[in-house]
């Protein structure tokens, strides 16, 4: 019998494509060079999630008259017009993988220092057309096989011409002691390609441990300095498959559109200046700026976000209030949703 693979023996390699050496919905035949330069990194996850493959298929069954049960041929299924998806929850320990994420995510292309997210970025329209050879927000993700003896040498999964739809930004004190997690879907027109990818290695770093209790600098919400027990923001910025070409109908691009959108929640101690903030800001649509900031290499800050509910939690620990909010551009259009600064 063959041996028995273990999912440990996986490895996930994450990247921006060079799509100047493999165009956007190439042929997926794989190598270094087709990653963007320093961005060819280890993703190392506690659980790896597999390309989910199911909206690859176009379904439907048709009961014809006459009968009152199926034949085989009532069900039509055609493999390659839909489109294939990979999540993944990563504990963030490498900050070069982060400004990858964040630069995929955003449309900025380069995330290193401060990262401004206004309408220079969210009404920008990206050229995703099929075979681009341009673009620089799309990724590769492989998913490599272990090199042991379980047969599966040639079972790499490439996932290429892909495009980051959202990235949240997590941060938790009962959660790993704090630290930053990063999560997000990828989704691609294009058929995963399986074979052995011949992609030789990546870059491992773990030096990168940001969380909750390194913004000892700032912390705050509409002013006012806070006691932090949670903070969320997702980054959504959506894109749809456009038509089909070639044999097996896979897309013809991707067309960005949807709202462009910034939102999260921070749960808080419940004090005099929140009690105040939820029973007369909140009902009067007051924006609040919050600002993390850990007076060294990272800082976020949402100048603008609107408060869009409140959760009061009667706990016998202290009482928290989690405040759910939505980034805008404030008075003007061209205003900040948000500026992210990495070192």
């Amino acid at each position: 019998m063959a041996t028995t693979a273990s999912g440990r023996e996986y490895k996930c390699i994450v990247g921006k494509q060079d799509v100047s050496e493999l165009a956007l919905g190439g042929d997926g035949s794989l190598a270094d060079a087709d990653f963007l330069s320093g961005t060819r990194l280890f993703m190392r996850l506690n659980q790896l999630n597999n390309i989910n493959y199911d909206g690859a298929f176009t379904t439907s069954s048709v009961l014809r008259s006459g009968r009152r049960a199926y034949e085989d041929g009532d069900f039509i299924r055609h493999y390659g017009s839909g489109i294939w998806t990979w999540d993944f929850d990563y504990l963030v320990e490498n900050e070069i993988l982060l400004q990858t994420l964040l630069s995929l995510a955003t449309g900025v292309a380069d995330c290193t220092g401060a990262i401004t997210i206004n309408s220079g970025v969210h009404d920008a329209q990206e050229n995703l057309s099929h075979g681009q050879a341009s673009a620089d927000n799309v990724g590769i993700i492989l998913l490599e096989a272990g090199t042991s003896n379980t047969g599966l040498g040639s079972d790499d999964q490439i996932m290429h011409s892909a495009v980051l739809q959202n990235l949240t930004l997590a941060f938790s004190m009962g959660t790993d002691a704090g630290r930053m997690h990063a999560s997000g879907q990828f989704m691609s027109g294009y058929a995963p390609i399986i074979k052995n990818s011949g992609v030789t290695g990546a870059t491992t770093a773990s030096n990168y441990e940001k969380g909750l209790f390194d913004f000892t600098n700032a912390l705050t919400f509409g002013g006012h300095a806070v006691t932090c027990s949670d903070f969320t923001m997702t980054i959504t910025n959506p894109a749809n498959r456009v038509g089909w070409q070639g044999t097996s109908a896979e897309a013809d691009g991707y067309a960005r559109g949807g709202l462009y959108d910034i939102s999260g929640s921070i749960t808080v101690k419940y004090d005099a200046n929140m009690a105040d903030a939820l029973s007369t800001d909140w009902k009067a649509n007051t924006a609040y700026a919050i600002a993390l900031n850990d007076g060294s290499n990272f800082d976020i800050s949402i100048p603008s976000a609107r408060m869009t509910g409140h959760n009061l939690d009667f706990a016998d620990e202290g009482m928290f209030v989690e405040i759910p909010w939505t980034a805008t551009t404030g008075a003007s259009a061209s205003g900040n949703l948000a500026v992210i600064t990495m070192s």
